[in-house]
This record gives C-alpha cells, sequence and structure tokens, in this order.
C-alpha cells in the first residue's frame, strides 16, 4: 500500500510540475508579443469622421458652375465662358501660381497696321464682348506688320498671354514688352494691352 502511495504522489508531482512549466512558457510567449516594438499591426483604422467634416483629398475637382433659380421656380445653370477657361490655365515662365485679372479690369486698344479698314473696329468689338475695357481702335503707322503683336504694360503680362490665345497667337513668342516708343500709334491711350494688328488677323 505504501509503495503504490509512493508513485501516486510521486506521478502529482511530475504532473504538477509539467503544469508549472507550461504555464511560465505561455506567459514569457505572451509578454514577448505584448512588448516587441518592432511588432506592427497588419491594418490601419482611419480616423473617426466628425459630422460636418469632410476629409481632406489629393485632388480638388473643378467647382460646378452657379446655379440660380428663376421667379418659377426653375434652375438655370452658367457655364464659363471661354474667355474664363483661357485665364485660368495660362501660365508663363516665372509666374506659376499666379492667376490673371478679371478682364472687365484689363483694358485693351487695337492699332490696324494694314491697310484693311475697319480691321481694328473689329477686333475691338470682339474683346468688348469679353468684358474688356476697350479703348478707342486706332491705327499703327509704317510699314504693315505680317503677324500681329501683343504688347503689354509691367505687370500684365499673364493678361497678354490670355489675349494672345484668345486671337490663337503664340503667347512666348508673339507677346512683347510695351514699346518705349508709342510715336507710330495714333491716339495712343496707355492701354494695360496694345494690339499692333498685323494682316494675319486684319484680313
Amino acid at each position: 500500500m505504501n509503495s503504490q502511495a509512493g508513485e501516486t504522489n510521486s506521478g502529482a508531482a511530475v504532473r504538477g510540475l509539467l503544469l508549472v512549466l507550461v504555464a511560465v512558457v505561455v506567459g514569457v510567449l505572451l509578454l514577448r508579443s505584448v512588448d516587441d516594438p518592432d511588432e506592427v499591426t497588419a491594418t490601419e483604422t482611419a480616423p473617426p469622421v466628425v459630422p460636418g467634416e469632410t476629409l481632406p483629398s489629393a485632388t480638388q475637382a473643378p467647382a460646378p458652375t452657379t446655379a440660380a433659380p428663376l421667379a418659377d421656380g426653375t434652375v438655370t445653370t452658367t457655364p464659363p465662358t471661354a474667355s474664363t477657361i483661357v485665364a485660368t490655365t495660362t501660365t508663363a515662365a516665372g509666374v506659376e501660381g499666379f492667376q490673371p485679372r478679371q478682364v472687365s479690369e484689363v483694358s485693351v486698344q487695337v492699332a490696324n497696321s494694314t491697310t484693311v479698314r475697319g480691321a481694328a473696329g473689329r477686333v475691338t468689338d470682339r474683346f468688348k464682348a469679353l468684358s474688356y475695357i476697350t479703348k478707342s481702335p486706332t491705327n499703327y503707322v509704317g510699314t504693315p506688320l505680317d503677324r500681329t503683336r501683343i504688347y503689354h504694360q509691367p505687370g500684365s503680362l499673364l493678361e497678354a498671354r490670355v489675349i494672345a490665345e484668345v486671337l490663337k497667337l503664340d503667347p512666348d513668342n508673339d507677346v512683347f514688352p510695351m514699346l518705349q516708343d508709342t510715336a507710330a500709334v495714333q491716339e495712343f491711350e496707355t492701354p494695360d494691352i496694345l494690339i499692333a494688328l498685323g494682316t494675319d488677323l486684319a484680313e
């Protein structure tokens, strides 16, 4: 009887020791998984969105055209004009990030260098319809220009480039600083932009 009791006690002791060892190993593994600084969670949760708050996006969509309700309740949209589109897409070396002034703030004078009668007046009417400030059409005395030139006052380079694009000219090669000597321009009215009309557009 004593030998059987001793065997039973020794077996229980071994099993107890094994349980303690298993518990120690499991505890060490759990501690390492919690304290390991190099372990990174597989997924990241997005920050909560507060009602009424919009998250930032990489790109901004173009602003929609404005809608105005009429008296009868219908809504009409106003598409952007051609001059507005040109003004927002025109860039020049050294002036990236700047925007041209509104066309209603830019004065334009057209001087006809050709013998085509009424050409300056027709181009002037075109810019008046685009809401530019138009000066009196006049003449450019001297040898007729083969290609139209756009001259601009200091600070009006972007506006001159917009006008060049409206006339389908090259903003890089057909735009120049304002003439130092304006004697060739009859009745010069000091516009922001001077269009010296050549035979390419007068006809």
